[in-house]
């Protein structure tokens, strides 16, 4: 209880994210229980967890899946032991590698650690969909394919008045009845040629007509057009698609792609064609497959020969952070940190009034983890769990409710200004603000309108379950529940007490997400990964077509499967 007290207070004196005192305790460890998860039996401060045994998952309730996922982010964030070849952290031992952007041809390579080598951090992050095409989610939280618009000399979107001019359109507003209204670089409303139905005569960049519905779309509050098969229609550049994202310190969010040992083997043994009959269509969730990729581990040719895995009832895992440079931090020891190299602009980001910063140069820093999802297979859950974590000073939450120690319905304020991440100005929106900085090659340029720097950003659904849910209360019960519970278990002064689960989601009775009914916490998303992509859910892009593996032959790797790395990534070795 001391320990939850100091972590308490710490919360609140960096106006982070604070945890309802009175939550009804319905998801919990027991100290027995959570002595013995470390690997020393007993609780120390930054002391080493082991994995989750997903190779025997036996769930008894929403709570089991909970209690997986933060176990398995204490064992990543915890120092290696020697069985993993040691290092700072799991996540930076042997066990795990490092997935390469994208190259030329569209492919991935796996990184293995080493001594002084760099890992991969990247100031974007891919939201594709589950083909890899481009998307974006409306307010309402439904997935959109996104259409490119053909654009005039100065990068507007390209329409034709009714005297058939054209016309660069600098603005797209919606009437009270969602009808667009087009307005030209002088704010004058444009007299635009319409189809039958009233939508605005358009072609796409590529010279084809594109089939308009006489009615727009909210996409991060601002009016999308949209075509006749629920496409976004991508009205400028930098405006619909994924991004780059700035801190309030001034620092990029940088991204890092990680798989474990047993995914960079089992991908790299379905590759070469060592794991047949029957060939999986699944990630491994059976002791049978773990033993066909420890053979193919055995067999490898030197360096990559593996006798066994140190941690195999982790199964595959696969893992995606964000981090930001700790200048500027006001308790960078508050922080799970690494040493990193990353990429330098000029003119610098943070100059006033910039609209476009250009790759430099290189530099040596100090990265602090600000969010981090975790994806891992687990016995009768081929489709695998997902969750995801935050540092507790990021974002705000709304207001929400939860089931009191009395047995009644708690009421949570939102959270206000000041000391946040990603905010300054609390919660205070329903969705977070437009995005700022869009990526172009090797450049970063403004929305425009708009001038590179922070933006204010909101959690959408406090703990991944929207308000309109009949699971609202209860999920969020849950998730503070075993936040408080974890908080209060862990040593004073662990870094780990300064992150929290936002939820986790999973397909009840397991099962591929195309057939099954998604549950858990199924709206959760990281303020920091999924910033202008709220509210939205996992299974809405990682999908499948009936093979959760998916194939190699979509764009960039892509094709149906639920891992949108698995299929462009090349095997360790041939």
């Amino acid at each position: 209880m001391a320990a939850f007290t100091l972590a308490f207070l710490s919360q609140s004196a960096n106006a982070g994210t604070t945890l309802p005192p009175n939550v009804m305790s319905t998801c919990v460890f027991t100290p027995a229980e959570f002595n013995g998860i470390f690997e020393s039996g007993s609780v120390s401060k930054n002391g080493g967890v082991q994995p989750a045994n997903s190779f025997a998952f036996t769930p008894n309730s929403l709570c089991s899946f909970y209690k997986w996922s933060a176990q398995m982010f204490l064992w990543l964030t915890s120092p290696a032991p020697s069985r993993a070849g040691g290092g700072a952290h799991v996540f930076e031992s042997p066990l795990f590698f490092a997935v390469s952007p994208l190259d030329s041809s569209g492919q991935r390579d796996l990184i293995p650690a080493a001594p002084g080598r760099s890992l991969p951090f990247l100031p974007l992050i891919s939201q594709r969909g589950n083909k890899g095409q481009e998307v974006v989610f409306d307010s309402k939280g439904k997935i959109h394919d996104v259409v490119r618009a053909a654009v005039g000399p100065n990068g507007k979107l390209l329409a034709r008045d009714r005297a058939g001019q054209s016309v660069e359109i600098d603005n797209v507003q919606a009437a009270p009845d969602g009808k667009p209204i087009l307005l030209d670089r002088a704010n004058r409303r444009v007299d635009f040629q319409a189809t039958r139905g009233g939508a605005p005569t358009l072609f796409s960049d590529t010279g084809a007509p594109l089939a308009l519905r006489a009615d727009t779309v909210l996409v991060n509050g601002r009016p999308q057009l949209v075509t006749t098969s629920g496409a976004v229609v991508q009205t400028e550049e930098g405006q619909a698609g994924g991004g780059a994202l700035m801190a309030q310190n001034g620092s990029l969010v940088f991204y890092l792609l990680q798989v474990n040992d047993v995914w960079a083997y089992f991908n790299t043994g379905m590759k070469n064609n060592k794991i047949t009959n029957p060939t999986p269509t699944t990630f491994p969730t059976l002791g049978s497959g773990l033993g066909q990729i420890t053979t193919v581990a055995q067999q490898a040719p030197a360096p990559f020969t593996k006798s066994a895995f140190p941690d195999n009832v982790a199964m595959a895992v696969e893992v995606k952070s964000s981090w930001i440079e700790t200048t500027g931090l006001a308790n960078p020891d508050d922080y799970i940190t690494i040493d990193a190299t990353i990429p330098t602009y000029n003119p610098p980001l943070t100059t006033p009034n910039n609209t476009r910063s250009v790759q430099a140069d290189t530099k040596q820093t100090k990265l602090a983890l600000v969010g981090i999802h975790i994806v891992g297979s687990t016995l009768d859950h081929p489709e695998m769990l997902w969750a995801t974590f935050e540092h507790v000073n990021n974002s705000p939450n709304p207001q929400y409710t939860f089931t009191t120690t009395a047995n009644d319905m708690g009421t949570q304020p939102a959270d206000g200004p000041g000391g946040w991440l990603f905010s300054s100005t609390g919660a205070t929106a329903a969705n977070p603000n437009n995005q700022r900085i869009s990526p172009e090659g090797t450049a970063l340029k403004a929305v425009t309108g708009q001038t590179i720097g922070p933006s204010d950003v909101v959690r959408i659904n406090p703990w991944g379950t929207a308000s309109s849910s009949a699971q609202f209360t209860s999920n969020n019960t849950d998730i503070v529940s075993l936040n408080k519970n974890v908080l209060g278990l862990l040593a004073a002064g662990d870094a780990r007490q300064n992150y929290l689960l936002v939820g986790a989601t999973w397909v009840l009775g397991g099962g591929p997400p195309s057939k099954g009914v998604i549950v858990g916490t199924p709206q959760m998303a990281n303020s920091t990964m999924e910033t202008f992509f709220q509210p939205s859910n996992c299974f809405d892009c990682h999908f499948d077509d009936g093979n959760m593996l998916g194939t190699p032959s979509g764009p960039s790797g892509f094709d149906g499967g639920l891992s949108h790395i698995w299929a462009a990534t090349r095997p360790l070795f041939p």
